[in-house]
This record gives structure tokens, C-alpha cells and sequence, in this order.
């Protein structure tokens, strides 16, 4: 038998349940996760975060780095780890114990999409503290004589692209970070399980700088004009 559609009072027939049904929105996808914002809200967590991203490192290690207490130091690492920037990198044991090693999550926390959507003035900010992070670090070296110590490497490479091409040195330029941070952690495991020497370990920086440029592209200067040392 069939059956019929109900009416309203307007003389069209009432939907069914499921059409009767909202759609859900869809989520927007925030560009920047508000919430590692909220975890390092905090000077001290900042500064424990910032020497993981340095290299693998143990509460313990950090706590006599910083001059900090355990038990402060590992309140902030479970922080961390709970908001997924940091994570477990390897175990070691230690007199019936367990000693835990963290290493970046993420090296960045502006995902490359997001870096266009950000305000001017912000986008600036960032570049500024990085470059002059990078100055500090390599003016200290140079006055201390370890700057043109081997195997340094130094170059400047102008070049000319087109869009695909600077897609493609983005590409290559987040697979050589990705490369070089597994070399930290390689390094890191060694040391902290007494097969490579802490006392011949030097500390490192890595700049690797890719930029569009306000030189004139018409100027003659191509990656012929490379400049290494």
C-alpha cells in the first residue's frame, strides 16, 4: 500500500526526518594551532622548547642546562608533549629507571600555507628574530675563532626562477631540514648512550636561507655569481 506525504498548513509536505536534519558546518582549519600558542605561553616552557628543537634532550639534561628544578622542567616537558611538540625520541635505562629523550615535533610552527595568510607586519617580525637570531650566533663565533674552523660551509647563490622552480627549492629546502634534523638526532642517541664522546662534541648552527630577492633580475647576477667558502 502506499503511503502519503504529510501536509503542512501551507499544503506542502513536511520533510522526513533526515531531511529535517542541519548539516554540520565544516570546521575551519586554523592556520596556526592555537593551542601550542597556549602552551608556551610561559617563558620557562618557551625556553625548555627551544633547546629540544636544538637537539634531543632528556629532563634531566635540561634541568642542569637551565639551572631549573626536575620535577618544574618535567611538569613543562609533559605540557609539551601533551600539546604534540614534542615527542618521545628514544629510552635509555638508568639504575632501575627509565630516562626519557625528546626531540622537535615539528621544526616550524607556521606551516608554509599559513605563512601568506599572515599580516605584513607579522611576517616581518618572524624574519627579523630569525635573521638576527643567526647574527648573534654567527658573530659570537667568528670573535671566539670558530667560524672559519672545517668543515664550515658558507654560500651565496643568486639565482633566477620561475614559480615552478621556487616551488621546487621550497620543496628541497624543507627535505635538506628534515635531513638535517635526523642527523641531530642520530648524533644525540650516540652521545647520550656513551658511543660517541660529549667532550669532542661541538655545537653546530645550520642557515639555510631561501628568499625571494629585491635585486633587479636583469642585472646579470645568476648562479654563475656564486660566492663559497
Amino acid at each position: 500500500m502506499a503511503t502519503r506525504k504529510r501536509k503542512s498548513a501551507g499544503g506542502k509536505p513536511k520533510p522526513n526526518g533526515k531531511q529535517n536534519q542541519k548539516r554540520k558546518p565544516r570546521q575551519r582549519k586554523d592556520l596556526i594551532n592555537y593551542g601550542y600558542m597556549k602552551a608556551l605561553s610561559k617563558k620557562e616552557r618557551v625556553e625548555v622548547f627551544a633547546l629540544i628543537c636544538d637537539r634531543v634532550a632528556s629532563p634531566k639534561e635540561i634541568a642542569a642546562e637551565l639551572k631549573e628544578g626536575l620535577s618544574q622542567v618535567s611538569y613543562h616537558v609533559k605540557v609539551l608533549r601533551e600539546c604534540r611538540l614534542i615527542v618521545v625520541d628514544h629510552e635509555v635505562p638508568r639504575r632501575g629507571a627509565v630516562e626519557h629523550f625528546y626531540r622537535a615535533a615539528t621544526p616550524t610552527l607556521i606551516p608554509p600555507d599559513a605563512w601568506k595568510h599572515l599580516p605584513h607586519s607579522m611576517r616581518k617580525g618572524v624574519s627579523i628574530a630569525i635573521l638576527q637570531e643567526f647574527f648573534e650566533d654567527a658573530s659570537a663565533s667568528i670573535e671566539a675563532g670558530f667560524f672559519n674552523e672545517a668543515p664550515g660551509e658558507l654560500n651565496w647563490t643568486p639565482l633566477i626562477l620561475d614559480p615552478e622552480g621556487i616551488e621546487e627549492l621550497g620543496k628541497l629546502s624543507r627535505e635538506f631540514l628534515e635531513s638535517v634534523l635526523e642527523l641531530q638526532a642520530n648524533a644525540s642517541k650516540r652521545t647520550s648512550r656513551g658511543k660517541g664522546k660529549m667532550s669532542e662534541a661541538k655545537a653546530a648552527t645550520v642557515f639555510l636561507a631561501t628568499f625571494l630577492s629585491a635585486r633587479d633580475t636583469k642585472d646579470g647576477k645568476k648562479a654563475s655569481a656564486t660566492k663559497r667558502r
